[in-house]
């Protein structure tokens, strides 16, 4: 988990578990783990080399593109980037005033697959859960950039997923990576790249 030295934080609460972001120009980072062992850490050189992740032929702006063309009266909620079954495919959550929306989408081709639409809730209708959860996606920075920008935080690891979420307004990039034993999740402004919060857990047995 990643803290600052500023009284203005923001509450991030994700699946994950809390994250703080604060907007100080001089972070101050920390980590709830042992530092990293000298077998998982490489040099700056091979880590910051473009990982195959963001070299997919379908960019995520693309991918939002075909989730629209598809759900084109619905905003997306989030958006993720990983690899399954030796292919690279960018899963999409929409949501319109009645219906939430899934869809698969191949990073290489982008055929779509598993698609789903499920109701919601009375109380969730009628804009309110669309308002709240929709994603700002017009000016985003691409993956490429984010996952160059979170390589800066981290000083080894493979990046296994990209998403894009959002909490208490902010739309963000969460790049992870994988190292031998713990995962380090970066997450960074997506309308401008800007270091957000790091947070590192141990890898489950």
């Amino acid at each position: 988990m990643k803290f600052f030295k500023s009284t203005n934080f923001i509450l991030l609460a994700a699946c994950s578990g809390a994250l703080f972001f604060s907007f100080s120009e001089t972070p101050s980072e920390t980590t709830h783990v042992a530092p990293i062992s000298a077998e998982t850490v490489v040099s700056a050189k091979t880590t910051n080399k473009s990982p195959q992740i963001t070299k997919t032929d379908v960019s995520a702006k693309k991918a939002i593109k075909t989730y629209k063309n598809k759900y084109p009266k619905s905003d997306v909620k989030s958006l993720s980037l990983e690899k399954k079954a030796g292919k690279y495919y960018y899963e999409i959550e929409g949501i319109s005033d009645q219906k939430e929306y899934e869809l698969k989408i191949d990073a290489d081709s982008n055929k779509t697959s598993d698609s789903g639409t499920d109701t919601l809730e009375k109380i969730e209708q009628k804009g309110v859960k669309r308002k709240e959860e929709k994603l700002a996606t017009k000016g985003m920075i691409s993956i490429k950039k984010a996952v160059k920008e979170a390589q800066k935080k981290v000083k080894s690891g493979k990046v296994t997923e990209v998403s894009l979420n959002k909490s208490l307004g902010i739309t963000y990039w969460e790049v992870e990576f994988q190292q031998s034993d713990k995962v380090v999740e970066v997450q960074l402004n997506a309308d401008n790249g800007k270091f957000l919060s790091k947070e590192t857990s141990e890898l489950d047995d």
